[in-house]
């Protein structure tokens, strides 16, 4: 320490001494971090925005459309400031197999709003719950034991009773204009009734009620992809300053009703059954399945009465609209295109016969129809962005840098319709789905420019039941009667956006029968 001492009182020789060691530690701080930002890759590109409110002025009702003249100017991959929000589009093949398969474990949590919290009872739902043991383990349950193939064959005779139901009611109208978009949901909602609980929608009471669903279930899924800035803003989220989630909230209290009714219902009717010592004969109802697995003594998990009713909902609503949804967008590209819907019954009228009436043994035959039903999914897929995810650690998609909770939105919407993944994008051509370039490509989810049904480990649950519901009640429609446009009357595309993208003005119709036995429309 002699030397030290030596030299401390050489008032010049410690301040040359200081100045030289911080020039050196500012020249290596400054080299650290230019390595380090050089390490992390840019965000995507992007509009610029408005301060604070970033790109969200720029939002309308029309999201796809707005993201698809982004996509024009940036590419396949842009990021997009929504409020304090940073939300990453993906409008490519091989970009959205980097998210959903490559790196799926890391972007298979959902960006939930409001609505969607509200919807779901908290997000415990399958649809919104995050990727951990309690979504594996309803997810099981749902697949597994509901929707297990046995199952739904078991359950084919209640959904046949509801289909011939409504055949049997439109043939008191015959020749009279009819909404199908009503058609279709009281339908669809008897036949998910009807394997759910054994409950329907019955008279004209039932008809009432079944109208009043039907905006219900429509409205929350508009809400549940409408802009919202409390969503963006989380500062302001207890604000609700638009009131979406109120209004979602009330408008949810009327099927919350229904659901604990049906529970309350046929947990009294089990109770019953097991005091008495009887055993239900017949098919078991889907809400039986899950009230008695939930009961279950084996030491494995067992969901929560929420949950329960939270998976029941999906099906209820997500399962009944989109379903609805799907079937009138169908109808109204073959009112469009009365070739087309020729060949469809053509096709009808050689595997089922006029002497007959449609069962669920003749779907696999229908292979034109099926086409037209792949061909409406790729123009109309029911959810434009899927369900937007959200990584749970940043990541790297495209050499661009993803943080951690950005909202991921996967555009199907685009990708369906791009010219560089299909011919002739926008012309309605079932035929495509019968050649060799697209004739193998079906909604698992694996060929990544056709995913109507979501891909990897969040692809929709309830993809086996309502392909099947869906093409048994066109098949039943278009086989049981001709379909027209009123005189003087057009079909017309424009659309609602949503979380489903629903057909904005109805679909006014004319039905005619077409069997040739009187008895198929009375028995």
């Amino acid at each position: 320490m002699g030397w030290w001492r030596s030299y401390a009182g050489d008032e010049r020789f410690s301040s040359a001494t200081l100045t030289i060691l911080f020039g050196i530690f500012a020249v290596l701080w400054l080299l650290i971090k230019k390595q380090r930002k050089a390490a992390v890759p840019p965000l995507p590109p992007g509009p610029r925005g408005l301060p604070i409110v970033g790109y969200l002025p720029f939002v309308g009702t029309k999201l796809h459309t707005k993201f698809e003249q982004l996509y024009e100017i940036y590419g396949p991959i842009y990021k997009v400031w929504l409020g304090n929000k940073l939300c990453i589009v993906i409008s490519s093949p091989s970009l959205v197999k980097e998210v959903v398969r490559d790196q799926d474990a890391i972007f298979s949590n959902r960006d939930i709003n409001i609505v969607g919290r509200t919807v779901s009872y908290g997000a415990v739902d399958i649809a919104l719950s995050p990727n951990d043991a309690n979504w594996k383990m309803l997810r099981k349950m749902f697949v597994r034991e509901m929707l297990s193939p046995a199952n739904l064959n078991s359950t084919f005779a209640l959904r046949r009773e509801e289909v011939r139901n409504t055949i049997r009611s439109v043939y008191d109208k015959k020749g009279t204009p009819i909404d199908l978009g009503d058609l279709a949901f009281v339908t669809v909602m008897n036949s998910i009734m009807n394997m759910m609980w054994g409950g329907t929608l019955c008279g004209e009471e039932g008809a009432k009620f079944g109208a009043e669903f039907k905006h219900i279930f429509a409205e929350i899924l508009i809400l549940l992809g409408k802009p919202n800035i409390s969503d963006f803003f989380p500062a302001l989220a207890s604000f609700d300053l638009q009131g979406i989630g109120r209004k979602a909230k009330r408008m949810f209290q009327t099927i919350d009703g229904v659901l604990d009714y049906a529970i309350d219902k046929q947990i009294k009717s089990l109770a019953k059954a097991k005091e008495e010592g009887t055993t239900k004969t017949g098919q078991k109802d889907f809400l039986e399945v899950l009230l008695e697995l939930r009961e279950q003594d084996d030491g494995a998990p067992s969901m929560s009465m929420t949950q329960l009713k939270a998976m029941v909902s999906d099906i209820v609503v997500a399962g009944s609209d989109t379903t609805t949804t799907m079937c009138e967008w169908v109808m109204a590209r073959l009112l469009k295109h009365p070739e087309i819907m020729k060949k469809v019954t053509e096709e009808l009228t050689e595997i089922v016969g006029l002497d007959n009436l449609v069962e669920e043994s003749h779907l696999p035959k229908l292979h034109y129809l099926e086409a037209v039903i792949k061909e409406t999914f790729r123009l109309h897929p029911p959810g434009p962005f899927l369900l937007v995810r959200t990584p749970s650690e940043s990541s790297i998609i495209g050499g661009y840098h993803v943080p951690k909770d950005s909202s991921i939105f996967l555009n199907a919407w685009a990708i369906q319709r791009d010219p560089k993944y299909w011919d002739n994008p926008l012309e309605f051509k079932p035929e495509r789905f019968l050649n060799d370039a697209y004739g193998k490509l079906d909604y698992s989810g694996n060929n990544f420019k056709y995913l109507p049904f979501g891909s990897g480990r969040r692809i929709c649950a309830g993809l086996t039941l309502g392909e099947r519901t869906l093409k048994y009640i066109l098949a039943s429609f278009l086989h049981s009667y001709e379909w027209k446009l009123p005189p003087g009357s057009e079909i017309e595309f424009s659309d609602i956006f949503g979380v489903v993208t629903k057909k904005r003005n109805p679909t006014i119709t004319i039905p005619t029968p077409r069997l040739s036995k009187f008895e198929l429309y009375t028995e």
